[in-house]
């Protein structure tokens, strides 16, 4: 009976884990995304430097370049 009382409390703390990493803990933050202006996504010289304009974009959140697909093109030939 003790086995079976430890082997409930172990699956009952599994479970519980297991729903709160599906479902998440507390309520969704995507609301409080905010534009960003033309000075937060300036790319810097570094990532220039290295060739990862596109890359830092994404990372930062902003938009892609308008002239991004014109580059790809030009490094696909």
């Amino acid at each position: 009976m003790q086995n079976f009382k430890k082997l409930l409390a172990l699956l009952v703390l599994t479970m519980s884990f297991t729903a709160v990493a599906l479902f998440g803990f507390g309520e969704d933050n995507s609301a409080d995304v905010t534009e960003k202006t033309a000075a937060d996504c300036e790319i810097p010289l570094f990532a220039k430097a290295i060739g990862h304009e596109d890359k830092w974009l994404l990372h930062n959140g902003c938009p892609p370049r308008k002239d991004a697909d014109k580059n790809a093109q030009k490094d696909a030939k």
